[in-house]
């Protein structure tokens, strides 16, 4: 093995020299015979191969980096293929979270810090057909935290070990923070760890970059603008108290001011899209319209305009993409898209309606659901859900009135779209949507005052 490797351990440009050795070919081309078939069976076993075949190297669950004299990470993680673009197959783990040590750390001398300073990205396009010795290597390089994103991961860490802090390691959510998610880990769903500021175990968990975060690192032909600059960020305010700032002047004004104003056009007579919001949105942020918004992207952040009426109850409830009904059936529930979509991190721009009907700014607020809404009400609507389509009663699913957080209904272009279920019919396209008492009632707090 000695022999196969030609690079300096303590130089990281060395190193990624030789991982670009990699692109454009699988680890079957790459390596002797003898040196293919060492590797473990199960997840994460093609990083194993990387690790002690290619590099020559046996790092373990070790708190330094991969490569301790250089200070390089090594991590190997799957592409998928989307259309023409490749994206992130699934969230980048990076370490263990140690509930019981780490409440004693601080972020400029913290263990994540340590290991992760430097990381040489691996990426390989995942092809469930192929054994893993045949997936072919697309992306190899040296890697750092951008320093604007930085500031933003640090915000995350220190939200989440203040939970662990508050003895709430069991509440921590994926949708708490931006870009470094804690998210769960085990081979079991069950599996429960103890933590030190309180009774209730905690489901184990691990620093990961999001999959949204990591498809800013892939899709270099994604179009993304910056909203917030690191300056901003060293002032010691966080990403989302300077979203706050920049809304701030514009709040009481109606939507015709603040278009007019920054210059947003809509067409006359037509009536005000979800497009004319989103570029409002934008516009603010200043981010270009054809731009996406880099942080938002990053952080899987989902933006959403909500209209209220002069009461304070929304215009509309919040709607998800629509689903397939051969597809649901399929899904569990902590796997299921709907569990996805409500661990996000929610950002609403809040308009209400004048005495007058016209739409003011009222005020803008990140959101994102309580654990106990997610597992227990919206689980409950997911498998009862599930449980009539395949009774075949998939005219006749949960409404608002059966479950205070959300329900389903139609979600088609009209009576004409619709889709197939299990039993062969035809029914209207559906999807889930967050009922408007539930809304009213989480926007009733303010975040931005």
């Amino acid at each position: 093995m000695e022999e196969r490797i030609s690079y300096d351990p303590t130089d990281p440009h060395s190193i990624e020299t030789y991982a670009r050795r990699l692109v454009g070919h699988s680890l079957r081309e790459m390596l002797a015979e003898d040196a293919r078939t060492v590797y473990q069976t199960g997840k994460g076993r093609l990083g194993d191969v990387v690790e002690r075949s290619y590099f020559g190297i046996n790092p373990g669950n070790v708190s330094g980096p991969d490569f301790e004299q250089a200070g390089v990470e090594l991590k190997t993680t799957p592409l998928k293929r989307v259309g023409k673009k490749l994206k992130a197959k699934e969230r980048l783990s990076l370490q263990m979270i140690d509930y019981m040590s780490i409440h004693r750390e601080e972020w400029e001398t913290s263990s994540f810090l340590r290991k992760n300073a430097l990381i040489l990205l691996l990426f390989y396009l995942f092809e469930p057909d192929k054994e893993i010795l045949d997936y072919v290597f697309k992306i190899a390089r040296l890697w750092e935290i951008p320093e604007a994103d930085l500031e933003i991961i640090r915000d995350d860490w220190e939200t989440i070990v203040g939970k662990i802090r508050a003895g709430k390691a069991h509440e921590i959510s994926e949708g708490d923070t931006m870009y470094l998610a804690a998210c769960t880990k085990g081979a079991k769903g069950t599996d429960r760890r103890e933590q030190p500021f309180s009774d209730e175990p905690a489901k184990p968990r691990a620093f990961s970059l999001k999959a949204s975060y990591m498809n800013s690192v892939i899709a270099a032909s994604l179009r993304q603008q910056q909203a917030v600059s690191a300056d901003e960020l060293r002032t010691g305010r966080t990403f989302e108290q300077v979203v706050h700032e920049r809304f701030r002047p514009y709040i009481g004004m109606t939507a015709d001011e603040i278009a007019q104003m920054l210059g947003v056009e809509q067409k006359p007579g037509t009536k005000k899209s979800k497009a004319f919001y989103a570029n409002l949105t934008k516009r603010i942020l200043g981010v270009a319209e054809a731009n996406r918004i880099a942080e938002f992207e990053k952080a899987d952040i989902t933006v959403r305009t909500i209209r209220l009426r002069p009461s304070g109850m929304p215009k509309e409830a919040v709607s998800f993409p629509a689903f397939k009904y051969l597809d649901l059936v399929e899904q569990d529930w902590d796997d299921s898209d709907l569990r996805e979509a409500l661990s996000r991190r929610f950002f609403f721009v809040i308009y209400q309606l004048d005495a007058s009907g016209r739409t003011r700014l009222a005020r803008t607020q990140f959101w994102t659901m309580p654990v106990e809404d997610i597992e227990q009400h919206a689980r409950e609507c997911f498998e009862k859900t599930v449980e009539l389509i395949m009774e075949d009663r998939a005219d006749y699913l949960p409404q608002s009135t059966d479950n205070p957080v959300c329900h389903v209904r139609p979600h088609g272009r009209n009576k004409a779209d619709t889709l197939p279920t299990p039993s062969g019919r035809m029914v209207v396209r559906k999807s889930f949507w967050l009922n408007q008492k539930y809304l009213a009632d989480q926007l009733g707090a303010s975040e931005d005052s």
